[in-house]
């Protein structure tokens, strides 16, 4: 029994050795740096072993980018699930997921954007929707208190959730990195964005000019 327990333990430790290493080299050089002898040397196990572990690299990326993707979901579901103005909860969740995405860039790009094989593709639009969901639920908060427009919650996160990622893809993609001062910026032009997308009130548009009539000689 004790015997069994310690190689299960051993069996467990070695998998997520493997996960880690793999998220690693995303964050290096994307998917395509994931090779899994690379990985297995890494890891100190044999490439064969990593299979025993994972039918496949496709199944072990996704195992990668569940992980990361949980972990920025736990972080929107906790600013969703926090007391106060449903407006500022949603500045606050969009500018967090900027500022994170743009302090691991080339990881954040792997995710969202970056080329990739169906499982992986099926796998990222499924935790995008899982996204979209929570902050459908905070657009849910906002218009019962008056402060989003009346429209579909779904609709409007799956708007706010594209709006977001579809902004970072560009910086994600540039081989510098942004600075701190950058990514502040960036954090809180999206999320004003965002929030100006759902706001029940927008600030009305100027009125076009009339064009005078000349008078007639």
């Amino acid at each position: 029994m004790v015997k069994a327990q310690i190689r299960k333990q051993l069996i467990e430790d070695t998998q997520r050795r493997v996960v880690a290493i793999t998220r690693d080299m995303v964050a290096e050089g994307g998917w395509g740096a994931a090779q899994i002898a690379l990985i297995a040397h890494r890891a100190g196990v044999a490439t064969g072993s990593v299979y025993r572990y994972f039918d496949s690299k496709a199944d072990l990326c996704v195992q990668v980018l569940a992980e990361v993707s949980q972990r920025e979901i736990d972080v929107v579901a906790a600013i969703v699930d926090a007391e106060g103005d449903a407006t500022v909860r949603l500045r606050d969740a969009v500018a967090a997921f900027v500022r994170r995405a743009s302090r691991q860039p080339r990881l954040a790009y792997a995710l969202i954007a970056e080329p990739c094989e169906r499982e992986l593709d099926e796998a990222r639009l499924a935790y995008r929707a899982e996204l979209a969901r929570q902050f459908s639920r905070l657009i849910d908060q906002g218009i019962a208190r008056g402060e989003f427009v009346d429209m579909p919650s779904q609709l409007l996160s799956t708007c706010v959730t594209g709006a977001f990622m579809e902004s970072l893809v560009g910086p994600l993609a540039r081989e510098t990195h942004l600075d701190s001062s950058e990514i502040d910026a960036l954090a809180q032009q999206v999320a004003n964005l965002c929030v100006r997308m759902v706001r029940a009130s927008p600030p009305a548009l100027a009125a076009v000019p009339k064009i005078k009539k000349e008078k007639k000689s």
